[in-house]
């Protein structure tokens, strides 16, 4: 019985092609992350494994409600993930829980309970997007709220487990 096939050269590249394929793919157009923590509950629970498009925004524009992994530029090898709330010159305000945006209340079907933030009212940096998780239940204070920059967005969400 023969451990390696009679043209090990040809099998040697062929694996070498389909490592290459694999690194290609992974490093320019998908890849997985898992999430920890449960600010994104109860859509992305805390160990979920998230495969994220990598090259979603350069075909499409970012929407409103699109769950995307990010890095921040003080920690630029954490990522988090996220849900997008509004964009760059938009008032953002919490009151009783609910998100206004422009002083317009924006229907959130994806939380199962608003909480009750009340947040003064904040514009959205130029060149920044507001993002933020889907557990409303927890203090305002203890989430992470950040406006991000667009360059820092590493993909959109396109599946979890």
């Amino acid at each position: 019985m023969r451990i390696f096939p009679r043209n090990w050269k040809i099998a040697l590249i062929r694996t070498g092609c389909v490592v290459l394929f694999l690194v290609i793919v992974r490093v320019f157009f998908i890849q997985w992350f898992r999430a920890f923590g449960m600010s994104m509950e109860p859509t992305i629970h805390d160990g979920s494994i998230v495969l994220v498009n990598k090259i979603a925004y350069r075909i499409k524009q970012i929407q409103r409600g699109d769950i995307i992994v990010f890095r921040t530029s003080n920690r630029p090898y954490v990522y988090f993930v996220k849900r997008v709330i509004a964009f760059s010159g938009e008032k953002v305000e919490f009151k009783n829980g609910k998100l206004f945006i422009n002083e317009k209340e924006m229907d959130e079907p994806y939380l199962e309970e608003n909480g009750d933030w009340d947040v003064e009212p904040f514009v959205v940096k130029e060149g920044k997007i507001f993002v933020c998780g889907d557990n409303r239940l927890t203090s305002w204070e203890g989430h992470f709220h950040p406006q991000i920059s667009m360059k820092n967005i590493v993909g959109k969400v396109i599946s979890c487990r």
